[in-house]
């Protein structure tokens, strides 16, 4: 056993596989609301929303746009392309989005059993930046959320990470030390770097084994089931 006795994970592309759900999820999006009519294959209204997503989710993180701009413009910016203004429209699109999200349940490789292989040596917790209707919803629909002694979400806590108050907040209301915590996160600036300026240690979970990182995580892994390697 290590001298950790807090792990703290992040949700999306985490545990729950937000990259599939997510895309399943704008598929519907694609077919009921017949998007054919302006963009004829669903990988190029997929691509347009990605990019416009990425960019608003950014903002978000950094405080300059709010929840419900990012909810209508990621639906809105690609219907803009032609001529198509309706607010109204968007924010239906946002909501049937996010109903269907709630009702997706794949989750990364090998989550339950690392969950379960972890469960009986550590207090396990949810840290995300993810928006509180769909992140418990998500955590319930799933099967993940009886493993958690407790949910950090940025809107309860009233700070997003990388933030250090967000991460100030876990220690306010746990019996957590950072000596003998763990963050683990697959985005890097938000998960890594903000338990990193913080003074936690990390373990970045990377798709990507190429991939050149500007600062050295305490931990680096490719698949969840490593973890068990060294918890």
């Amino acid at each position: 056993m290590s001298h950790y006795k807090h792990l703290f994970f992040d949700l999306d592309n985490t545990l729950w596989n937000f990259t599939e759900n997510a895309r399943s999820a704008l598929f519907d999006v694609y077919t009921t609301y017949n998007l054919k009519r302006y963009y004829s294959e669903f990988d190029s209204y997929f691509n347009q929303f990605e990019e416009n997503n990425a960019a608003l989710w950014r903002l978000y993180g950094a405080d300059k746009i709010t929840k419900e701009f990012l909810n209508t413009e990621r639906f809105l910016a690609p219907l803009r392309k032609f001529g198509i203004l309706n607010e109204p429209l968007a924010r239906e699109m946002s909501t049937f989005y996010l109903e269907q999200c709630c009702e997706k349940t794949a989750v990364m490789p090998n989550t339950f059993s690392t969950l379960d292989y972890l469960k009986p040596h550590y207090d396990l917790y949810i840290i995300s930046n993810g928006f509180k209707e769909v992140q418990y919803k998500k955590l319930n629909k799933s099967g993940l959320s009886g493993y958690f002694n407790k949910i950090f979400l940025s809107e309860e806590v009233g700070h997003h990470k990388p933030k250090p108050e967000f991460f100030a907040h876990l220690f306010s209301v746990s019996n957590a030390k950072k000596k003998d915590s763990l963050v683990i996160g697959d985005n890097f600036e938000a998960d890594i770097e903000g338990a990193m300026n913080f003074g936690i240690d990390q373990v970045y979970y990377s798709a990507d084994s190429s991939q050149k990182l500007t600062k050295q995580p305490t931990y680096t892994i490719h698949n969840l089931s490593e973890l068990c390697s060294f918890l």
